[in-house]
């Protein structure tokens, strides 16, 4: 494996870590009102504390951004209204399934949408083909999900 893709598998490792972190505490502080003000608070918070770094990577103010058109405007509203779904929803799954359920059904869910953006080329990369390894993967996935699903005795 290549630096490049060492480097992108340990930063995919760290995320996953990331997610099941932020899912817990959502779950926590959504007891005290509801996943969807918990999902919004935590999105505040993030963006306070994203201004707070670029504060601190560029105290003058000096840092460039690519310029705003209307496609990247559209992109960015779907991207922040995809985090108030992904933050309001790990909230209340893993506040009602169990982080250990929560967890593989959220990879679920994005492993079979990564399918389609492979196949399509949706990334801009080189398309790639769904195949039955692929979706014995998907499949696999699936039993270790219904595995881990709490049952009720």
């Amino acid at each position: 494996m290549n630096q490049f893709a060492l480097m992108g598998t340990l930063s995919a490792l760290a995320v996953g870590i990331f997610v099941g972190v932020q899912g817990i505490f959502a779950a926590r502080m959504s007891m005290a009102d509801n996943a969807i003000s918990t999902g919004l608070v935590i999105l505040i918070a993030g963006g306070l504390l994203g201004a707070f770094f670029l504060t601190l990577l560029y105290p003058t103010g000096n840092f460039t951004v690519a310029p705003l058109d209307m496609s990247r405007i559209g992109l960015s509203l779907i991207g922040g209204l995809a985090g108030v779904v992904i933050v309001t929803g790990s909230a209340y799954a893993f506040g009602h399934v169990s982080p250990a359920a929560a967890v593989p059904l959220i990879i679920f869910g994005q492993m079979a949408l990564a399918l389609l953006a492979d196949n399509f080329g949706w990334t801009g990369q080189e398309p790639q083909p769904i195949d039955m390894r692929r979706i014995g993967g998907l499949v696999m996935l699936a039993g270790a999900i219904w595995l881990l699903l709490p049952k009720n005795d």
